[in-house]
């Protein structure tokens, strides 16, 4: 999939992550894929590259059913924000 975020918070940096969805239900997922929003809060530090440095994050989204985690691959940011996510399906990788 696709996605643009955008959020308010404070902090600085810049970062290459990946994020993982655990859908606990099945109607977590169906609603995701047919509406593909996410709103979330997080606070996090990293400093990456590739397998040097580590990060601590928390984050938590409003979707029911549904755990994110994300892994930084690299960057450098600290910062707490309140987040709207949207996504949508990627028609080069789905096709």
């Amino acid at each position: 999939m696709r996605m643009a975020t955008g959020g308010v918070g404070i902090g600085l940096g810049i970062k290459d992550y990946r994020a993982v969805m655990i859908f606990h239900k099945r109607s977590a997922f169906d609603e995701f894929v047919e509406d593909g929003w996410d709103f979330s809060g997080q606070a996090d530090a990293a400093a990456t590259l590739d397998d040097t440095g580590g990060e601590v994050n928390a984050a938590d989204t409003v979707i029911g059913g549904v755990t994110v985690y994300q892994m930084t691959k690299r960057g450098l940011a600290l910062q707490a924000t309140l987040q709207g996510t949207k996504y949508w399906i990627s028609k080069k990788l789905n096709k």
